[in-house]
């Protein structure tokens, strides 16, 4: 195994109290001589992070079974769709399992049974999870769905076990315990263990941090190459690497050392998906040409940003306008119009939420956290759609941890916040989780 570099100094860019006892998952010697007091106290923050962790799922399954068994998929058209493997169940059955491969879910599991293609729009999605999807499914008896279902939850158990550990000693086991908690009820962690890649990517990337604050960089840039390879943001986990390995140099370039090559691995996973498409349809960068499938283009955050705005105003006024005249006489609602305005306005939402969180987390944060925030917070801002410039960015915050580490120390010491945040949460997760089930668009 590799040799670990020496610890950082306690107390040094947020790393607080790192030392070599912390490394010890084990609470032991905390409160020595309590007797048999100390362990309830000791377990009861990660007894209730356990407990939101596999509640949630349950409820998610629930959810998702109502939706589709008593309401169902309808006037869907025939594209959108694979029956044959993403929709492998029926009855009750097709009820519980179905929903998990919507949208995203159908191009993994055409791309696992198929292959990539030339101009269909498949290689704007990465290769590592459909290849996962594709071996790992020989296991099952070549069943995708499920196979992808459970990849998901394993993956979704270990982002439960990363995160407690790691915010455990950043902070302590109430932090830690809360920030679990709002990843499980948050009203989009669905997605957790559906057909896509969020429980993977998270996974991947809590690993690199682990890894990195630990000084084993072989195994933190072989997390972030993994990382790369299942989406493109991946390649963002230089920026932590790169500050807890300068970090542990007292911020000093001339103690740079071979292990900075580790940190070079995250890149060569980009390398890796772009030879790959240079070799069979001649075009690296096809993964970046694909998102015009979606009306992606290049812009600036701020130019992303007054696009969504003016959007979500323009939106409404059609709206408004759309209302104004159905009084006068018989007219269709345009539909068009009043999902592009529910999904502008919910976008705009979770774009401030994101942002007062990294604002407020910014001098209370471990500095890796916070800069790599800022950067998987900005990133997507770099490439707006035409009709919805802020396409998918609810679903892109999900996997951004440090958010809920910021949400655990706001709430820390305010009960009542604590408790609206998980109502409030559970509520829009019960809704966005049938809404997903119906095969409508959430994000």
């Amino acid at each position: 195994m590799e040799p670990a570099d020496r610890p950082a100094d306690a107390g040094t860019g947020g790393t607080r109290g790192d030392s070599a006892s912390i490394d010890d998952d084990t609470t032991s010697g905390r409160a020595a001589g309590d007797g048999a007091h100390a362990v309830p106290a000791a377990t009861r923050p990660l007894a209730r992070a356990l407990v939101a962790a596999v509640g949630s799922r349950i409820l998610v399954f629930l959810v998702g079974f109502l939706a589709a068994e008593f309401i169902g998929v309808h006037g869907l058209p025939v594209g959108w769709r694979f029956p044959a493997r993403a929709e492998v169940f029926t009855g009750w059955l097709g009820s519980l399992f179905n929903p998990w491969a919507h949208w995203d879910g159908v191009w993994y599991i055409k791309i696992a049974t198929g292959g990539y293609a030339d101009a269909d729009g498949s290689t704007a999605f990465f290769p590592l999870f459909p290849l996962l999807l594709r071996y790992v499914g020989l296991l099952l008896d070549g069943n995708l769905l499920i196979t992808s279902i459970v990849i998901s939850l394993l993956c979704y158990a270990g982002c439960v076990w990363l995160l407690y550990r790691l915010v455990r000693r950043d902070f302590d086991e109430s932090i830690a315990s809360k920030a679990v908690i709002y990843l499980a009820i948050g009203p989009l962690s669905f997605f957790l263990q559906a057909v896509y890649t969020e429980s993977l990517f998270l996974l991947l990337s809590l690993a690199c941090f682990v890894f990195a604050r630990d000084g084993r960089w072989r195994l933190a840039g072989l997390m972030g190459l993994l990382a790369t390879l299942t989406r493109s943001t991946g390649v963002l986990l230089l920026i932590p690497m790169a500050y807890y390995y300068y970090e542990r140099r007292g911020w000093k370039l001339k103690k740079t050392d071979s292990h900075v090559a580790n940190l070079l691995m995250v890149v060569e996973g980009l390398l890796v998906w772009m030879t790959y498409l240079a070799l069979a349809f001649g075009k690296p960068l096809a993964f970046s040409s694909a998102q015009a499938q979606w009306e992606r283009g290049i812009g600036a955050p701020n130019y992303t940003v007054t696009r969504a705005v003016v959007a979500t105003v323009w939106g409404l006024r059609k709206v408004v306008s759309a209302e104004y005249y159905r009084w006068l006489w018989e007219a269709p609602r345009p539909g068009s119009e009043y999902s592009n305005l529910a999904t502008n306005v919910l976008n705009l939402l979770f774009l401030v939420a994101a942002a007062l969180l990294l604002w407020y987390g910014a001098r209370r944060l471990p500095g890796a956290y916070s800069w790599y925030a800022l950067a998987a917070l900005a990133y997507p801002l770099f490439f707006p759609s035409k009709y919805v410039p802020l396409m998918s960015y609810p679903r892109f915050t999900l996997t951004v941890f440090p958010l809920y580490v910021a949400l655990a120390l706001y709430t820390s010491d305010r009960p009542r916040a604590h408790k609206v945040v998980v109502a409030v949460g559970v509520v829009l997760l019960i809704a966005f989780t049938a809404k997903f089930a119906l095969f409508s668009w959430v994000a």
